[in-house]
């Protein structure tokens, strides 16, 4: 049998995402994961208890996320939003998959514009569905990010997708450059992963009220310590929350993930806490890394720091190589799009002890 006559020829454009350092880290659970973006606070004790009580009712499907109707409506509180603005996935990249399948209507015609550096995992989930993918090349910074973005759109540009704050770089795009690409009538498309980290009233959610083409994604990934739960949400006009729920399949939120964003959602006090801790570690971290010679943090308003070491001399795998050595897995961005070669690697933020023994571990090295 040829399985390559049978599948999808568009999977063979499809670049593999490395997810080795993962299973590393399982393996040698010794190892500090400042590589993903995970909190390393673990989940509150009362989502903890939440998911517990649900695990002698796994017999039974939870609601399909399309009712829902208790979550569905915390979030849209939570969001500054409506109930029926509001989809459920299982994390933001299972509604981002459905974004662009329900968009895609001419495979290797419409287009789809990203910013460049962004989050790696968009481009090959892009190619798999077909889209034609136009880069915004935005290393420079995000002020004239509607610039770069607006003068590649053309009749077939179907979306606008970005992360806010920027996933690897952590910087946040100006108001100002969302509301001049929103004014275009494309569908710009805010991934908001890392937004309980960024300043109060970052958040661009309750312009889903006033903008029909605009859609957010949230998740409980980064801020709400819920990595391994999987679930994430979409912030959008009611009429594209049904052509979501038409397309996904049933059931596709578990039973142990509804019932830990409900309980999150109970307790935002406690979670604000850690939202604020996470917020604090990142920026003693990025004020102690500028101290050391050569290196140049970007300010970030996510949950870590990227530093652009091309003043040391070194390049930055010898750095990712060297903190692995000293226990400490974190990522490697020497080879990014958008970026110069060998000069970029990233730090997840974790607690505050860690980030003390990783700063020292630098200073030795560089």
């Amino acid at each position: 049998m040829n399985l390559k006559e049978l599948v999808n020829p568009r999977i063979f454009d499809v670049p593999d995402y490395d997810q080795a350092h993962v299973t590393k880290c399982w393996q040698d659970p010794s190892i500090h994961r400042q590589m993903s973006n995970e909190s390393n606070y673990a989940p509150i004790p009362a989502v903890q208890e939440a998911i517990r009580n649900v695990a002698g009712q796994a017999n039974f499907y939870a609601e399909d996320p399309a009712y829902a109707a208790s979550l569905r409506g915390k979030l849209a509180e939570y969001a500054s939003v409506k109930p029926e603005n509001v989809a459920l996935g299982n994390g933001s990249i299972e509604v981002l998959d459905l974004i662009f399948q329900i968009f895609m209507a001419k495979p290797g015609v419409d287009e789809g514009i990203l910013l460049q550096p962004d989050y790696s995992a968009y481009t090959p989930r892009m190619k798999y569905f077909g889209w034609n993918i136009k880069y915004a090349p935005c290393a420079d910074g995000m002020d004239s990010a509607a610039k770069q973005v607006i003068q590649l759109i053309s009749p077939n540009t179907k979306f606008i997708l970005l992360s806010r704050p920027n996933n690897p770089m952590g910087t946040v795009m100006p108001e100002a450059e969302i509301r001049r690409m929103l004014d275009t009538g494309v569908v710009v498309i805010v991934d908001e992963a890392y937004i309980e980290m960024a300043d109060e009233g970052t958040s661009v959610s309750a312009w889903v009220n006033d903008y029909e083409n605009l859609i957010v994604l949230r998740t409980f990934s980064k801020g709400f310590c819920l990595a391994g739960i999987r679930l994430g949400y979409m912030l959008a006009t009611p009429e594209l929350i049904r052509y979501i729920n038409r397309s996904r399949h049933i059931f596709n939120v578990n039973l142990a993930a509804m019932a830990a964003g409900e309980a999150a959602m109970d307790h935002l006090d406690e979670y604000r806490a850690i939202f604020k801790k996470l917020a604090q570690t990142r920026d003693w971290l990025t004020e102690e890394l500028a101290t050391i010679p050569g290196f140049k943090p970007i300010p970030s308003q996510g949950n870590f720091v990227m530093i652009n070491v091309k003043e040391t001399g070194k390049q930055a795998s010898e750095f990712v190589k060297y903190l692995l050595g000293k226990g400490f897995m974190v990522r490697d961005f020497s080879k990014k799009a958008g970026l110069e070669p060998n000069t970029h690697f990233r730090i997840s933020v974790g607690l505050p002890d860690e980030m003390k023994e990783l700063v020292e571990d630098l200073r030795s090295f560089a």
